[in-house]
């Protein structure tokens, strides 16, 4: 039934690898995720960036950038089950190695049919990565105390790379480079195949016989999987909410303001960098500390509901200064003075719990992926369709529909919706088990 790599199959990995060569492993893991994420994020910008010097954008640019998600959302589960069978680091490796070839093809094509089928390839990077990455730490964390901790760094690997690529360099560098950015950024990727191929032992099952249909089927109706799947896509539906809307209803353009909310057209690009900035160093550190949790899986997850909840009360009230709750203070930087809205600084501990959910979710994820051995890869590939789908819902369908009708009041009243959502289903996980 199974093909013994390293370790014996009957053993929980953390058993029979020391402890520093788990550790080793797991690093090497997150450094070559942070490389290729860097890059991608570098890469979306830059995309961004040329499809503007091309004259496109609104329905161009959504046409173009739903090709990575289209084809992550359909071929996550079958890189997954892939990886079941072939092992994962073969698609650790080859995922990147296909992403540099996409980057190298930017340049030789302003068609928007042909960008579109270029970010095809790099969802099919992405399909194939994602999997084979959270199904190889998975294997490594089999009945280690640090599973929690290492999908923790994982999140943060992937969130550090994305931003310092996304809204940090990736201006500068296509300023500076241009489409002669794309070879360097395939570079990139390719350091972190090698990083890969280099540096990871092969450790996990390999099944060795045909699975069937419906084997799939009895993984995807797992009771445990149902309960959580409401969960993680009103988290990830928030924050396709939050990166497609945010900064657009808060910048300062021509004609933004809207009578009656305070927060729409209220910043400059340095005034919201800074307010994200803040956010993201917060998000951060909850991060870790959701990472750091002894209690059951969902007790983060709950935490992380309240964290939602007090989010939106205060997006409510930061954008109603006439209901009379606004309170604040001068903060002297040394060269400046800036004014802190009190009502920001709570909304940073909601953001700190909120930030608990992901590192506990993908812990859990990986929890019940040990039901299901043979398709351990499957079950964690649902983290890649659980994210885009999310994505789709909040960022493109349900967050046009509540942004376009309320505007910043909009966002607010969506995070309170999918908060609820998010509540419903870990009460029910908390009813039912003992996760």
């Amino acid at each position: 039934m199974f093909k013994r790599v390293n370790p014996p199959v009957d053993q929980p990995l953390n058993h029979s690898m020391p402890r520093s060569e788990l550790i080793r492993a797991a690093i090497a893991v997150l450094i070559g995720t942070a490389l290729l994420r860097l890059a991608g994020g570098v890469a979306l910008s830059s995309l961004g960036l040329y499809l503007k010097s091309l004259g496109s954008e609104g329905a161009e640019v959504a046409f173009v950038a739903a090709g990575y998600y289209i084809a992550e959302l359909l071929l996550a589960p079958v890189f997954g089950a892939l990886s079941d069978r072939m092992g994962r680091k073969i698609f650790l490796v080859a995922a990147p190695l296909l992403g540099a070839v996409a980057l190298l093809l930017y340049p030789l094509s302003s068609s928007l049919l042909v960008l579109f089928l270029i970010r095809l390839i790099e969802g099919v990077s992405a399909g194939a990565a994602a999997p084979a990455t959270l199904g190889y730490l998975s294997d490594l964390t089999d009945g280690s105390k640090y599973r929690g901790r290492i999908m923790a760094f994982f999140e943060i690997a992937t969130l550090f790379g994305l931003l310092l690529g996304g809204t940090v360099l990736g201006p500068r560098v296509w300023d500076a480079f241009h489409t002669s950015s794309y070879p360097i950024l395939a570079g990139i990727y390719l350091l972190g195949a090698m990083v890969f191929w280099f540096f990871l032992p092969n450790v996990g099952l390999r099944v060795q016989h045909r699975r069937k249909f419906a084997d799939y089927i009895r993984v995807l109706s797992s009771k445990r999987l149902l309960r959580f799947m409401p969960a993680w896509v009103a988290a990830t539906g928030v924050i396709g909410l939050w990166l497609v809307h945010v900064q657009n209803q808060l910048y300062a353009g021509k004609n933004s303001s809207v009578a009656g909310q305070a927060l729409v057209g209220s910043l400059t690009g340095a005034g919201i960098s800074l307010v994200l900035g803040a956010f993201g160093v917060v998000f951060l550190a909850g991060l870790y500390y959701g990472s750091r949790s002894t209690e059951r899986r969902s007790t983060p997850m709950l935490y992380a509901g309240f964290g939602l909840l007090w989010l939106s009360i205060c997006m409510f009230i930061l954008n109603h200064p006439e209901w009379g709750l606004e309170f604040g203070f001068n903060i002297n930087l040394g060269f400046s003075q800036i004014y802190a809205r009190g009502w920001f600084l709570l909304l940073l501990i909601g953001a700190f719990f909120q930030a608990g959910f992901t590192p506990v979710a993908l812990a859990y994820l990986a929890d019940i992926s040990q039901d299901f051995p043979e398709d351990r890869g499957v079950v964690v590939g649902l983290y890649s369709i659980f994210l885009a789908g999310g994505n789709l819902i909040g960022g493109s369908f349900l967050g046009s529909i509540f942004v376009g009708n309320f505007k910043f009041d909009g966002i607010a009243l969506l995070t309170l919706l999918f908060t609820l959502v998010a509540f419903a289903s870990v009460t029910v996980i908390r009813r039912n088990s003992s996760d």
